[in-house]
Parts: C-alpha cells; sequence; structure tokens
C-alpha cells in the first residue's frame, strides 16, 4: 500500500496524492515440500537468500558484506537502538538498492525471477508457496528498470519517524486492520512525532518474513499499477525513513509499516 504527500514550502499548500492498492498485500499462501531443486538455484547467487529470516543486523551485514557490499557505509541504523534487528534490516536492504541498483538487480532479483513456475513462487526455505497476481512479469520489468537506474542518495533512519511507524504497525496488529487509514491517517500519525519537511510517504506490506525479503517484495510490487512501492523506495527525494514491523493476525508472516520524509526535525543529512 502506497500514500504519500507534498509540501510546497512558498504558501504551505498541501498536495495529496494516494494510491490505495490492497491487492499489493493479496497473496495467497499454500504449503508445500522444500524441492531440491529450486533450492540449488541459489548455488551461485548472492550469499543473501530471500528466504533467510530471523537474521540479526550482525549476521545480514556480514552475509552482504561477502557479496561486495559496503557495509560500513550502508548499514546507517545499525546504532538505532529503537529498532529491532529486523528493523535495521529493512533500512540497510532499502541502501543496497540507493547505493547501486545495478548490483542489487545482478545479485538479488536475477535470483528472485527463477523462483517462478506461472504465477506460483516458491522461496527457497519458505515453506509455502505464493499464488502472485501477474507472476514473474513484474520481477523482469524490476531487474530491467534497475539495470538503467543511477545511485540515490541514502536513507537515514528516525527515531520520531520510527515511533510513527510503530504506533500504526501495533495498531494493524491490534485489530487485524490493513491500509494507510487510522488515527488521523499518514499526515496526522507522522505530525503527532514531529515536523517534516518537503514530502512524506508510507509503504506498507503484509506477509513477510525478513526484511530483506519486505523490501524486495516492495521493490517487485506485484500486482500494483504504476508500482507505487517501487516508486517510493527509488524516489530521490526522500532520504529519512522510519520504520517498524509487528506480527499480523490476518497475514502469515508480519507488518512493516516504513514512513519516508525529505528531512525530519530530528536527523541530520550529510
Amino acid at each position: 500500500m502506497i500514500d504519500y504527500y507534498y509540501k510546497n514550502k512558498k504558501n504551505l499548500f498541501f498536495c495529496f496524492f494516494v494510491s490505495v492498492i490492497v491487492v499489493s498485500y493479496g497473496f495467497v499462501f499454500w504449503d508445500y515440500d522444500s524441492n531440491d531443486s529450486v533450492n540449488k538455484i541459489t548455488e551461485s547467487a548472492g550469499k543473501v537468500r530471500v528466504g533467510d529470516s530471523a537474521l540479526t543486523n550482525l549476521e545480514y551485514a556480514a552475509m552482504i558484506k561477502q557479496d561486495g557490499w559496503p557495509v560500513e557505509k550502508l548499514n546507517t541504523a545499525a546504532d538505532a537502538n529503537y529498532l529491532s534487528d529486523t528493523e535495521k534490516n529493512v533500512v540497510l536492504a532499502h541502501n543496497l538498492i540507493r547505493h547501486d541498483p545495478v548490483k542489487y538487480a545482478d545479485l538479488y532479483v536475477a535470483e528472485y525471477k527463477k523462483f517462478y513456475s506461472g504465477k506460483e513462487l516458491r522461496h527457497p526455505g519458505v515453506e509455502y508457496v505464493i499464488l502472485t497476481n501477474e507472476g514473474v512479469l513484474p520481477a523482469k520489468e524490476l531487474y530491467s528498470e534497475l539495470q538503467s537506474t543511477e545511485p540515490l542518495p541514502l536513507f537515514y533512519v528516525s527515531e520520531k519517524l520510527s515511533a510513527a511507524a510503530k504506533n500504526h504497525a501495533v495498531h494493524q496488529s491490534r485489530t487485524g486492520e490493513i491500509g494507510h487509514g487510522g488515527q488521523g491517517g499518514l499526515q496526522a500519525r507522522i505530525e503527532r512525532e514531529g515536523e517534516w519537511k518537503y514530502t512524506i510517504g508510507e509503504n506498507i506490506t503484509y506477509g513477510r518474513w525478513s526484511g530483506h525479503s519486505a523490501v524486495l517484495g516492495l521493490m517487485v510490487d506485484d500486482g500494483v499499477p504504476g508500482r507505487g512501492h517501487r516508486i517510493n523506495i527509488l524516489n530521490e527525494d526522500f532520504r529519512v525513513l522510519g520504520v517498524a514491523s509487528e506480527s499480523h493476525p490476518v497475514y502469515q508472516g508480519d507488518v512493516y509499516v516504513i514512513k519516508y520524509a525529505g528531512d525530519f526535525e530530528d536527523v541530520e543529512i550529510d
């Protein structure tokens, strides 16, 4: 699900653009036995597997370092003690894409494309099949798009934006609700925590099991016309984010709420 605002600083006029797409998390899950032929696909790919779950931030950082990433530069939330390891990994996964889109495509998206059989998506190490809306098409589209995408500024994490994300994630974990509504909406939830500048936005995804898989799923953006989640992650106007993950009573896996801003009052951007 995607939601975003822009602020015109000259006259403080708010423009509201929203696309609320339910099919973005409309996965159907089927149990299946692990398939050795699928697992063998990953042997020549990156060290990080989309099926990896419950990695600490140190474990995830170590794995992507083996893939040749400058971890010390990209792990901008490493010292954010208000985030869980999974939430730190969401920030780091964003910065892989922003730092080197082509490398991300070659290491992770190229591998991901091989996990499709028709509309079924079978991740190695994940004990169920995801029935997608479009099959492999959006993954192929993403691979091509990233091949021509220039590097972007890194994301820095905001404690206050993360608090806004946490409030929404906890609310949905408790109620089973989905989407951007509730608690006054995106803008109200963010402004209760502090002052934002330039622009704000939000991505939400459900049924994912790790920070890496959550961000890759948002980038593929299966079933979402316009690929709004992908646009948010690649939006160079967004420089700050906040993130929270919680269990969800409806979807297998967690809900991930990610807030974006051009700037926020508790962050100093280089």
